[in-house]
C-alpha cells in the first residue's frame, strides 16, 4: 500500500506540468516557446529541489500540502503574467525534493521500484490531464481538483509518518565529497553525458512529433508520456541491465537512433493509415509514435538508476539521487542548448550524425576505462555499417509523405520537400501534383506540422480583400493577427492606407520572402509593421480605438494554443481596439466546424460582443462582425487596387478560379442560439471541438458521412461577386 505512494505522487505531480503548461500557453500563446520554457524551469527548479531535498527529510508531507495549496491558490486567482513564469518554479522546486524523498521514505524497497512507479504515475496523470482537456473542460476546476488531492496525499503521508512507517531519521549534512568520491566520479560523467544526448534527441522528437501528426498542444504531452514510459520501463528492467557496461549503454543509445532513422520512411506512414478517426484510436496510436521517437530515453535512464544506487552504497538514497538528479539536470540545459544551436539541420542527416558521433565518443571513453576495447571497437564497427544504411534515409524527404492520402501516395506522385527550421518554429513546403485530374501542381505550406493551405489556389489573397465592401472607401488602418505565408495580409494590406502585422512564429518573419511570388512582395512592401510577439498579447497593450479592421487569420483553435485567439477574453480586447465603426474579421471551416451546433459555439464569443455577425462563403466561411448598421458598396476587386497590387491581381490571380467565381453567398446578421457555450480561457470548447474535427478527418470516410453544411439554416442576402 505504502508503495503505491510514489505512484500517486508522480500522478500528481510531474503531471501537473501539463496543466502548468496549459497556464502559461494563456500567457505566452506559441506551442514551442511554452513547452520549452517550463521544461527549462522545471529542470532548473527540479534541480534546486534536488539539492536541498536531504535538508527536507523529515518535512515531505508538508511539502505535498504546500504544493496542494499553492494550486489551490491559482484556482482562485493567476499571477500577473509578468510573475506567472518565475512562480513555477515553487512547484518545480517541490517536485525536485519530492522523488528523493519518496525514495528514501520508501528505502525497504529498491530504488529501481520507486523510481518506475513514480513515473508510471506520472505517466497515467498526462494522459487524464489531456484528455480532459480534449473535452473542453475547466482548468480552473483542474488546479482545484489537483490541489485538493496533493492536500489529502501530504495528510496521508504525514499519518504514516506519525505512525513511523518510514523510519526517518534527522536530516543529514550533504556529502559532496562522498559524492564526487573517484570511485563515483565515471557514473557522474556518464550520466551527464547521457543526460546532454537524452535532451537532444528529445527535442528533436518534439518537433517531429508535431510534423508527422499535426500541431495539437498535446504532442508535446505524448512525447513526456513516452518520455516517463521508458524511465518506468527502465526501472522495472534495470535488474536484468545491471551488469552491462556503460560503453554498451552508450552504444545501445547509439544504436536507437539509427534505428529510428532507419524505420522513420515507414512507421508514421502505418500509424497514419490505421488511424480510424476516433480521439482514442488517434491517441494511441501517436503514443505509440511518440515511443518510437524516443526510444534512446530507455538507455539513458538505465544509466541514471545504476549511477543513483551506486553512489547509494556510500551515502543515503535521497541525497544520492537528489545530487546525481542535479548533474541530469545540467545535462537536459546543455543539450537544449545544443539542439537550439543544431535546430536549423532538424531534419537532415548531420543532426543524427553529430549524436552518434558525440555517443561513441562516449563509449570509447568507457571501453578505456572499463577494459573493453576490443569488444567496444568491434561494435562500433556495426554501428557504422548500420548508420551507413541508416543515413541513405534522408529525413526531410519522407517528414511529410504520411500526410499525403493513402491514394496519392499508391499514385507515386514526385514530390519534394523544403524545410527552413530555427529552434521555435519551422516552415515546410511541399511540392507535389493533386491525385485529382487534370494534376495541377500543389505548393503545400506546412508550419510546425500544421498544413496550411494551398499556396497556388490564391484563395487566401481573396480572404484579404472581403471586408473591403463594408467600408466607403480605402481603409485607414488595419491589423492582421497571423501573417503565414502573407497571401491575407497581402490582401489586407491592398485596401489599407496602414497595414501592422502580428506574428508569433520568428520563421514565418524570416521566411516570408520564399512567398513573394504569392504575396506580391509582402516583406518589402513600404507601410507595413511587423510584430513578432503573441496576438492576445500585442491587443492588451493596443490603444483604444486604433483600427478600423482587424483580421484574425491565425491557426485554426486545435493548434499551438491559437484557441485563446476565438475566446471571449480575446474578442474583448479586440473590440476595445476596434474603432466605433471598426469590423472584425475571422473564418472557420471543417478542421473548427463541422454542423450547426459547432457554428453556433463559435459565434457565441462574436455575437456577445458585436450586435451584426454576417458570413461571407468563399468557399469557406469568412465571418464578418461590428457594431455599427452598414450597407455592402458594389465594388470590383480591379477598381480598388492600385499599381503594383492592380498589375500584380490582372497578371496573376484574375485567372484564378476563386477570383472568378460569380457570386459568393452572404449571410447577414446570424441570429445567436440560445444555448451555445461560450469559449474562454478557462473552457477552450472551441480548441477541443477543433482537435476532434482534425482526428475525425483522418477517417476517410469523415467527408462523406460527418460534415453538414453549416450554412444550410441561413438564408442568403444577396452576392459578393469579385467582378461585378
Amino acid at each position: 500500500m505504502i508503495l503505491l505512494l510514489a505512484l500517486f505522487s508522480g500522478l500528481l505531480n510531474l503531471s501537473a506540468q501539463v496543466l502548468y503548461q496549459k497556464v502559461v500557453s494563456v500567457t505566452l500563446g506559441d506551442l514551442y516557446t511554452t513547452y520549452i520554457l517550463v521544461t527549462l524551469l522545471f529542470i532548473c527548479g527540479a534541480a534546486l529541489g534536488n539539492l536541498f531535498s536531504s535538508k527536507l527529510r523529515k518535512h515531505l508531507p508538508l511539502l505535498e500540502v504546500l504544493t496542494g495549496i499553492y494550486n489551490i491558490l491559482l484556482f482562485f486567482k493567476n499571477p500577473p503574467d509578468t510573475l506567472l513564469i518565475a512562480s513555477l518554479l515553487i512547484p518545480a522546486f517541490c517536485l525536485g525534493a519530492q522523488l528523493p524523498l519518496y525514495s528514501y521514505y520508501l528505502r525497504q524497497i529498491r530504488y529501481r521500484w520507486i523510481y518506475s512507479l513514480y513515473h508510471l504515475g506520472a505517466m497515467a496523470g498526462l494522459l487524464a490531464f489531456e484528455v480532459y482537456f480534449t473535452h473542453g473542460l475547466s482548468i480552473r476546476t483542474a488546479l482545484a481538483a489537483l490541489g485538493l488531492a496533493q492536500i489529502s496525499l501530504g495528510i496521508a503521508l504525514y499519518i504514516f509518518a506519525k505512525k513511523d512507517r518510514f523510519h526517518l531519521t534527522s536530516n543529514p549534512q550533504i556529502h559532496l565529497k562522498k559524492f564526487f568520491a573517484p570511485g563515483h566520479r565515471l557514473s557522474i560523467f556518464a550520466v551527464l553525458a547521457i543526460s546532454t544526448l537524452s535532451y537532444y534527441q528529445i527535442f528533436w522528437a518534439v518537433k517531429t512529433q508535431t510534423f508527422l501528426t499535426e500541431a495539437f498542444r498535446l504532442q508535446a504531452t505524448l512525447i513526456t508520456m513516452a518520455v516517463f514510459f521508458w524511465m518506468s520501463f527502465a526501472g522495472a528492467v534495470e535488474k536484468w541491465g545491471k551488469t552491462v557496461p556503460r560503453a554498451a549503454l552508450f552504444i545501445a543509445w547509439a544504436c536507437a537512433l539509427l534505428i529510428i532513422q532507419l524505420c522513420f520512411p515507414n512507421l508514421p506512414v502505418w500509424l497514419r493509415d490505421a488511424m480510424s478517426g476516433s480521439l482514442a484510436n488517434y491517441l494511441a496510436l501517436s503514443f505509440i509514435q511518440a515511443l518510437f521517437l524516443t526510444i534512446p530515453v530507455l538507455f539513458s535512464s538505465l544509466m541514471f538508476i545504476r549511477g543513483a544506487e551506486v553512489i547509494s552504497e556510500d551515502m543515503a538514497i535521497d541525497e544520492s539521487s537528489s545530487l546525481l538528479n542535479i548533474i541530469a539536470s545540467a545535462g537536459n540545459t546543455v543539450g537544449m542548448l545544443a539542439a537550439v544551436l543544431m535546430s536549423s539541420q532538424l531534419w537532415f542527416n548531420s543532426y543524427f550524425a553529430t549524436a552518434i558521433v558525440a555517443a561513441s565518443a562516449c563509449a570509447l571513453i568507457f571501453a578505456h576505462f572499463e577494459n573493453r576495447y576490443f569488444k567496444t571497437a568491434i561494435t562500433l564497427v556495426g554501428v557504422a555499417i548500420l548508420a551507413f544504411f541508416a543515413f541513405k534515409n534522408r529525413q526531410a524527404d519522407s517528414l511529410l509523405g504520411n500526410r499525403l492520402s493513402k491514394e496519392a501516395r499508391a499514385q507515386s506522385i514526385p514530390s519534394t520537400t523544403t524545410i527552413h527550421s530555427e529552434a521555435f518554429s519551422s516552415i515546410a513546403i511541399h511540392n507535389t501534383l493533386s491525385n485529382i485530374p487534370p494534376h495541377e501542381p500543389v505548393r503545400m505550406y506546412y508550419i510546425d506540422g500544421h498544413a496550411s493551405h494551398d499556396l497556388n489556389l490564391f484563395t487566401e489573397n481573396l480572404v484579404g480583400l472581403i471586408a473591403a465592401p463594408y467600408f466607403p472607401g480605402t481603409i485607414d488602418k488595419s491589423l492582421v493577427i497571423g501573417v503565414g505565408s502573407g497571401q491575407t495580409s497581402w490582401g489586407v494590406a491592398a485596401i489599407s492606407t496602414n497595414t501592422e502585422l502580428v506574428e508569433i512564429s520568428p520563421a514565418v518573419r524570416k521566411t516570408l520572402n520564399l512567398f513573394s511570388f504569392e504575396n506580391n512582395q509582402l516583406a518589402t512592401r513600404p507601410g507595413i509593421q511587423l510584430h513578432l510577439q503573441d496576438g492576445m498579447n500585442f491587443l492588451k497593450a493596443c490603444p483604444t480605438a486604433t483600427y478600423d479592421l482587424i483580421v484574425n487569420t491565425s491557426t485554426y483553435p486545435g493548434n499551438f494554443n491559437a484557441g485563446k485567439l476565438f475566446t471571449d477574453e480575446f474578442l474583448s480586447l479586440a473590440v476595445s481596439c476596434l474603432k466605433a465603426e471598426g469590423v472584425y474579421q475571422t473564418y472557420f471551416d471543417i478542421a473548427s466546424v463541422i454542423d450547426i451546433k459547432q457554428r453556433a459555439e463559435f459565434l457565441a464569443p462574436l455575437q456577445k460582443h458585436f450586435k451584426h455577425v454576417d458570413i461571407v462563403k468563399i468557399p469557406y466561411p469568412i465571418v464578418i462582425a461590428y457594431n455599427t448598421p452598414r450597407e455592402l458598396r458594389k465594388t470590383r476587386i480591379s477598381d480598388l487596387l492600385k499599381n503594383k497590387d492592380l498589375e500584380f491581381y490582372q497578371n496573376t490571380l484574375v485567372n484564378k478560379a476563386s477570383f472568378k467565381e460569380p457570386c459568393f453567398p452572404v449571410y447577414r446578421d446570424i441570429p445567436a442560439a440560445q444555448e451555445a457555450r461560450m469559449n474562454t480561457l478557462d473552457e477552450s470548447i472551441l480548441e477541443a471541438n477543433s482537435i476532434s474535427n482534425m482526428v475525425q478527418a483522418l477517417n476517410p470516410h469523415f467527408l462523406g458521412v460527418h460534415l453538414q453544411d453549416t450554412t444550410s439554416d441561413l438564408k442568403s442576402s444577396g452576392c459578393w461577386q469579385p467582378e461585378p
